[in-house]
């Protein structure tokens, strides 16, 4: 396909209802395009996009080297979708934190089945919200945001949210609202038989509330 516009300062158009006009391009000859909508209103309201949410009070953030994560992302063989994450939305719930970096751990070839053998001898309970509310359909993500899973081996650092906590206690501390979000922004794809784990730098302690966005789209 074969596509042409036209190179001008697009603060000079103004093109009335009804009328036909040109694409615009600027000086490096790239389209210049504006969202009528948000970033990932088609998508979601496809129904592709979900949200794996732990409970309201939240789970304790474990180091990177357990055995038993507290918050994971499964995608599992078979399941036909690619899991792609959005955004993390992160909020204190409990407990004094000590000196860490939240972060995410992967663990590759995990199948679909669990088993005394298999990467997962235990997977905890979840289940991800369509975020077109009332849709009816239901992701092929498999999400532990509470329960019980437990690995074979430890996962593998894979990266950092970019959000550091100090030794403090947030509860006994005068502070003004704080928030950590961590955007992937199309940096990570899950295929299908590999897992992503919420894990800490070290044994950060913190009870935390995880949300994550993601969307699940076809291989």
């Amino acid at each position: 396909m074969f596509v042409q516009g036209t190179v001008f300062d697009p603060s000079s158009a103004a093109t009335a209802d009804g009328a036909t006009a040109t694409l615009n391009f600027g000086r490096a000859n790239e389209a210049l395009v504006s969202e009528l909508h948000g970033k990932y209103f088609q998508q979601c309201y496809r129904g592709n996009v979900y949200v794996a949410s732990t409970a309201v009070g939240g789970v304790v953030v474990p180091i990177s080297t357990t055995l038993t994560p507290t918050y994971s992302i499964w995608n599992p063989l078979g399941s036909g979708k690619l899991c792609v994450p959005i955004v993390t939305l992160i909020g204190w719930s409990a407990t004094t934190a000590a000196l860490g970096t939240y972060g995410w751990t992967y663990t590759n070839n995990t199948g679909s089945a669990i088993s005394a053998t298999a990467p997962f001898v235990a997977f905890g309970s979840g289940t991800a919200i369509n975020c077109n509310v009332g849709s009816g359909k239901v992701s092929q993500i498999r999400t532990a945001s509470g329960g019980t899973t437990t690995l074979v081996a430890a996962s593998t650092w894979f990266r950092t949210t970019g959000i550091t906590t100090l030794a403090t206690t947030v509860a006994t501390t005068t502070a003004p609202m704080w928030m950590a979000r961590d955007d992937w922004d199309g940096t990570c794809i899950l295929p299908p038989g590999n897992a992503i784990h919420f894990m800490g730098s070290t044994a950060i302690l913190t009870t935390m509330t995880i949300s994550l966005v993601y969307a699940e789209l076809p291989l």
